[in-house]
């Protein structure tokens, strides 16, 4: 850096770049004091000499501030750590969040508005003022991690998974889809539930069931279908009686002559919140509730478990 003995005419000082620009010295010594700003020259005097190139740079930063940009952020594309395209690109999608969130807060704000305000809708404003559909998907990423912790899981059915799970809720969600939402993360938060995927995980991932035991399984699901077919309420004489043959067979096929444990298992592995957990995700994209769930939530229902309906 050179000391300069007499100003060029290209120099400025300070005070004429803060003219020139619009910004306050004080703001200049900042962000010359951050790096963002570094003077050209000094004055024999010490003063910080700056020229054109600088009154380019300064509404470089106030444009990217202006847009919601770091100091950080700004100083690395700066330095050309990042280019100005990526730097833009990261703030572009944190913006885009933002708006969705506030966009979601006044949807339901806008529904306590013309449906009377009550605690119910509150906890709707609640709910979309607290999470993001990024930190809902986290919500969803922890618990899967928990699924599949010491499970040599496939990294690619657990992202599948993840991302099945995690559908982002529209801009204006209907209360509908706010409130599948809120039932879904309760779901998500009860370790009874955490249990059930663990054991239909470790089915999966832990060690291949013997074909005895899957073609039990498949004949016990084939039965509660017709039974379904045939109108019969999974609380009634007839579902208990085929529970009861259900968890015979699985026991003899497993070689595990401990019924009680078996049906114990069951009732684990078909908790009915496993279907209402899909219902739940339909809403939420505003699709049909998937059928291929409703023998799992019927044999649950029969067998009594956790999340069975009384």
């Amino acid at each position: 850096m050179t000391v300069m003995d007499r100003k060029r005419p290209d120099r400025l000082t300070i005070g004429e770049l803060s003219k020139r620009t619009g910004v306050s010295v004080k703001r200049l010594r900042f962000y010359s004091d951050e790096g963002l700003l570094p003077p050209a020259a000094r004055s024999r005097s010490g003063y910080r000499l700056y020229n054109e190139a600088h009154v380019v740079r300064i509404e470089l930063v106030r444009t990217l501030r202006d847009a919601g940009m770091s100091l950080e952020d700004i100083a690395r594309v700066l330095r050309r750590d990042v280019t100005l395209e990526q730097a833009l690109a990261v703030r572009l999608a944190a913006v885009e969040a933002h708006i969705t969130g506030l966009q979601h807060v006044a949807s339901a704000i806008r529904m306590a508005i013309r449906s009377g305000a009550t605690e119910e809708h509150l906890r709707r404003i609640m709910m979309v003022t607290r999470t993001t559909n990024e930190e809902r998907r986290n919500v969803v990423r922890r618990f899967y991690e928990k699924v599949v912790d010491g499970l040599p899981a496939d990294p690619q059915w657990v992202d599948g998974m993840i991302e099945a799970s995690t559908p982002p809720l529209p801009a204006s969600p209907t209360p509908a889809q706010l409130d599948a939402w809120v039932e879904a993360e309760r779901i998500l938060a009860d370790p009874s539930y955490l249990a059930c995927r663990r054991m239909n995980a470790a089915d999966v991932w832990g060690g291949k069931p013997t074909e005895a035991f899957l073609d039990a399984q498949y004949a016990a699901l084939a039965a509660v279908k017709q039974a379904r077919e045939c109108g019969i309420a999974s609380t009634s004489a007839e579902a208990s009686a085929l529970v009861d043959r259900v968890v015979s067979d699985l026991a003899k096929a497993a070689g595990d002559p401990d019924v009680g444990a078996m049906r114990a298992r069951l009732r684990v592995k078909y908790d009915p919140r496993g279907a209402r957990f899909w219902e739940l995700v339909a809403i939420i994209r505003d699709d049909s509730p998937p059928q291929r769930f409703d023998e799992w939530r019927w044999l649950g229902e029969a067998l009594g478990g956790v999340g069975a309906t009384a």
